[in-house]
């Protein structure tokens, strides 16, 4: 591997995921969904958390898979 990737600010240097529209579509059809069901704020509340935390941790995962990959290529 030999290119090298100088950020100029280490502090600063992120990764911004962008939703797709589709993404977002299904978003708003679960928050409906969720409106629609008789939970009280407190469980409403731990649902929400748990759902971004689901998809936090498949994005994770699939960013991690899809850098492997890309790595595991550079090599041939």
């Amino acid at each position: 591997m030999g290119d090298i990737v100088n950020f100029p600010d280490l502090d600063n240097a992120s990764i911004e995921i962008e939703r797709a529209e589709a993404f977002k579509q299904a978003v708003n059809e679960l928050s409906d969904f969720l409106k629609a069901l008789p939970l009280n704020h407190e469980d409403n509340d731990r649902l929400v958390a748990l759902m971004v935390r689901n998809i936090s941790e498949a994005e994770k995962g699939a960013f991690l898979q899809g850098f492997s990959m890309g790595y595991e290529f550079s090599e041939y």
